[in-house]
C-alpha cells in the first residue's frame, strides 16, 4: 500500500540532546521545506528520546485527519523507516523493520466503507478475500481472536511464494463501524503470533474507534501530505492542526513550527492571499518569531513586491535571534520564492548582504 509517498528518519542533534526526525528522501523544489524548522518538529511516528507532553508520545500512532479513531502500537523493536498518507484523508501507513530478526511491520488505519458495520474478523476475512485472489502460492495456517491491551484482533497466519522467494505473514485486524487497523508482520523464515517480537507488539495494541483527532495525528499527516509534493491537501490539515493546540506554554513552539508549515503550504499551493493571512494574524499573536516576517517577504516575492519583501525580510533578519533551539533562518539567496525578484538588481544586493552579515 506503500506506493506513494514515502519518508525516512534521521536523527536531528540539538547541542547534547539528539532525537529522531523525519526527512523527505526525494528532491525538493520548494526549498523552504528543507529549513530546520521543520527538522526540530519531534514527529511523533519516529521520536525516540526527550520529549515534551502531552503533545508528542513515542511509538506507532495511526489517525486519520477526517475520521474519528486512533490506533496505537509500542513496538520499539521495529523502528520506523517510512510512512504514507493519502491525500483524501482516509489512509494513513507506517513501516519499521527489526533487522536483528529479519521481520517487517507494517501498519495501516484506513476507511473501508464497502464492508461497513465492520468487526475485526469481518475486515480481515475481505481483505484475506483479496489476497487470496491476488497471491500466488498463498496458504493458510491459522485464523483466531485474540485480545491485546484494549482491542479484539482478528489474527491471520499465512504464507505466500513469489518471484522474491516464500513469505510468511501474520496479520492482525482491529475494526470498527468504516474504519479497519491492518497490522502485518513479514518475514523470510518462518514466524507466528508466538514469535516474541510479533507477540510483544500485538500485546500493546489499543484502539479506540471514537477518538477525536489531536494536534499530533493531524500533524503527521499533514507533513507527509507537504513532504511529497501535496500542499493544497496538507495546508487545511495543518490548520486544523493549529486549531486542536491548547493555549498554554507548553504547546508554545509547537504552535510556531505548525503555523510555519501551514503559510508555506498555502503558499505552495498557490493561496497566497490564505498564506498571507496566516502571518500576519501570527506576528499579531507572535510579534518576535522571525519566520513569520520571512513567510510575508515569500508571500511578497511571488507577487513581485519587491519593497514590500525587503521591509519583511529586514524585520525577519533583525529577530534572527529568536529562533527555536536548531532553528536558524533560510538563506533568502537560495529560496525558490526570493529567487522570483533576481532580476531586481538593488533588491538581490540587499539580500546578497542580508545574508553575508547575518
Amino acid at each position: 500500500m506503500i506506493d506513494e509517498e514515502v519518508l525516512l528518519c534521521g536523527v536531528f542533534v540539538a547541542g547534547s540532546e539528539s532525537w529522531i526526525f523525519v526527512i523527505p528522501i526525494w528532491a525538493q523544489s520548494y526549498t523552504r521545506v528543507m529549513r530546520s524548522a521543520v527538522a526540530f518538529f519531534l514527529f511523533s511516528i519516529c521520536v525516540s528520546g526527550p520529549v515534551e507532553e502531552p503533545v508528542v508520545k513515542p511509538g506507532y500512532l495511526l489517525e486519520l485527519p477526517t475520521h474519528p479513531g486512533k490506533l496505537q502500537i509500542a513496538a520499539a523493536q521495529f523502528p520506523i523507516v517510512e510512512a504514507s498518507a493519502k491525500p483524501a484523508g482516509t489512509e494513513f501507513g507506517l513501516r519499521g523493520k527489526d533487522e536483528q530478526d529479519g521481520i517487517d511491520l507494517l501498519v495501516f488505519l484506513f476507511q473501508y466503507s464497502d464492508e461497513a458495520p465492520l468487526t475485526s474478523e469481518k475486515c480481515r476475512d475481505a481483505m484475506l478475500g483479496h489476497i487470496k485472489a491476488d497471491t500466488p502460492g498463498f496458504a493458510l495456517q491459522l485464523k483466531s481472536t485474540v485480545k491485546s491491551k484494549d482491542a479484539s484482533l482478528a489474527i491471520a497466519e499465512y504464507s505466500n511464494s513469489s518471484a522474491r522467494g516464500k513469505w510468511f505473514m501474520v496479520r492482525a485486524f482491529v475494526a470498527s463501524e468504516d474504519i479497519c487497523g491492518d497490522i502485518e508482520f513479514s518475514s523470510q523464515h518462518a514466524i507466528s503470533g508466538d514469535t516474541p517480537a510479533v507477540k510483544a507488539a500485538l500485546a500493546s495494541v489499543s484502539f479506540d474507534p471514537g477518538t477525536r483527532q489531536d494536534f499530533q495525528g493531524l500533524f503527521a499527516y499533514a507533513t507527509v501530505l507537504f513532504r511529497h509534493e501535496m500542499p493544497k491537501q496538507a495546508a487545511p490539515v495543518y490548520e486544523r492542526a493549529l486549531a486542536a493546540l491548547p493555549d498554554d506554554d507548553v504547546s508554545g513552539k509547537w504552535r510556531r513550527v505548525a503555523t510555519d508549515q501551514a503559510v508555506m503550504a498555502y503558499g505552495a499551493s498557490g493561496d497566497l492571499a490564505k498564506s498571507r493571512a496566516l502571518a500576519d494574524h501570527a506576528i499579531q499573536m507572535d510579534p518576535d518569531y522571525p519566520l513569520n516576517y520571512y513567510n510575508l517577504a515569500c508571500a511578497d516575492a511571488e507577487e513581485g513586491h519587491a519593497a514590500q519583501a525587503r521591509i519583511h525580510l529586514q524585520e525577519a533578519f533583525d529577530r534572527r535571534r529568536n529562533t527555536l533551539p536548531g532553528e536558524s533562518l533560510p538563506d533568502p539567496t537560495q529560496d525558490d520564492s526570493i529567487m522570483k525578484l533576481k532580476s531586481d538588481r538593488a533588491f538581490w544586493s540587499f539580500v546578497e548582504t542580508l545574508q553575508r552579515n547575518r
